[in-house]
C-alpha cells in the first residue's frame, strides 16, 4: 500500500505538477495564477511500476482534485517522460534553452478527466547525459535569475552539473554519485541516512581528490575495519559519503574552478564539501525553484 502525505494550502485547484523519479512521487496543485494550493509526496519508491501502471497510479493519488466533468492540465517531468515510454516526445539536445511552453508532449491516457503534458529531455552526446526534471529546475532558478551566467549544482541520488549562459544549457555532466554511496553503504550493511561526522567527511573528500585512483582500496580498507570492528558505522559512513563526492568534485572541476555556482537542494555537506574547494555557492531551495519551472512552462511568470 502508498502512503502519501499532503500539506494543504488552500482549497481548489486548476492545475498540476508533478515529478516523477525512480524514487519518488511529489505533485504540487496550482490555482490558475500559480498559487500552490497543496504538496502530495509519495512516501515510496515508484521503480517497480510498469508504463500500464503509471495513469491508474496518478489517477488515484489526485482523485480528489479532478473533475468529472472537465480535463485538468496536468504537467509531468522525469524519467516516465522518455521518448515512447507514456507518449513523451524527442529529447532536445544540448546546448538548448531550458523547457518551456513549446517543450512539452501528449501523454497518452484513457482518463478524460487527465489532460496529460510530458516535459521533455534533455539529451547531451560526449559524454552521454541525460535529464527530465533536472530541467525544469534549471528552468526555474532561470525564470528567477535570467542573467545568471555560471554553474548550476543539483545534488541528489544522481547529481548534475549545469553550464548555463546566455539562458541557455550550454553542457552538462550526469553522476551517479548518490546512487554509489548507497549502493555501497547497503553492502556494507550501513544505513545511507544518517549523521555523519564532518571532519571525517572532509578528510575523505580531500582524499578522493588527491588520489582518486585509490578510491577501491579504501573502500575495501572500510569494510575490512567494520568487519572487524575497527571503525564505527558513523564514520564509515562519513568515509564513503566524502569519498564519492570528493570524486565527483574532481570529476567536474573544469565546471567548478574559477565560475560562479548555484547549489539548489543537497544537505549541507555539499556546501562544507564546496567550501572544501574555495567555492562559496549560491544556495537555492530544490523545492521551490521546482515548482517556479513548473510555472514557467505552464507560461506562469511568477508563483
Amino acid at each position: 500500500m502508498k502512503s502519501w502525505e499532503r500539506n494543504t494550502m488552500t482549497n481548489g485547484s486548476d492545475w498540476m505538477g508533478v515529478e516523477w523519479s525512480r524514487e519518488r512521487l511529489r505533485i504540487w496543485v496550482f490555482g490558475a495564477d500559480g498559487a500552490l494550493r497543496e504538496e502530495i509526496t509519495s512516501g515510496d519508491g515508484t521503480d517497480f511500476l510498469s508504463a500500464e501502471a503509471f495513469e491508474p497510479t496518478l489517477a488515484s493519488v489526485i482523485a480528489g482534485h479532478l473533475q468529472d466533468d472537465a480535463a485538468t492540465d496536468i504537467l509531468v517531468a522525469g524519467p516516465v517522460a522518455m521518448p515512447g515510454l507514456w507518449g513523451g516526445g524527442a529529447l532536445r539536445s544540448v546546448p538548448c534553452t531550458p523547457p518551456g511552453p513549446g517543450d512539452l508532449s501528449q501523454g497518452e491516457v484513457t482518463d478524460d478527466r487527465l489532460r496529460l503534458h510530458l516535459v521533455n529531455g534533455i539529451a547531451q552526446d560526449k559524454p552521454d547525459a541525460v535529464m527530465f526534471a533536472d530541467g525544469v529546475r534549471i528552468a526555474g532558478f532561470l525564470a528567477t535569475y535570467p542573467e545568471f551566467d555560471g554553474v548550476i549544482c543539483l545534488p541528489g541520488l544522481v547529481s548534475r552539473w549545469v553550464h548555463v549562459s546566455a539562458g541557455e544549457i550550454v553542457s552538462f555532466q550526469h553522476l551517479m554519485t548518490g546512487r554509489l554511496i548507497a549502493a555501497t553503504s547497503r553492502a556494507m550493511g550501513i544505513a545511507p541516512e544518517g549523521d555523519t561526522p564532518e571532519p571525517i567527511f572532509l578528510e575523505a573528500v580531500e582524499d578522493a581528490m588527491a588520489k582518486p585512483q585509490a578510491m577501491a582500496g579504501r573502500i575495501g580498507a572500510l569494510e575490512a575495519a567494520l568487519t572487524l570492528g575497527r571503525m564505527a558505522a558513523t564514520e564509515a559512513r562519513g568515509r564513503i559519503a566524502g569519498g564519492f563526492v570528493g570524486l565527483e568534485l574532481a570529476a567536474t572541476r573544469p565546471y567548478w574552478l574559477g565560475q560562479r555556482v548555484a547549489l539548489v537542494g543537497g544537505d549541507r555537506s555539499y556546501r562544507a564539501a564546496l567550501a572544501q574547494v574555495g567555492v562559496t555557492p549560491e544556495i537555492e531551495d530544490e523545492a521551490q525553484v521546482l515548482r517556479a519551472g513548473f510555472c514557467r512552462i505552464k507560461g506562469i511568470q511568477t508563483l
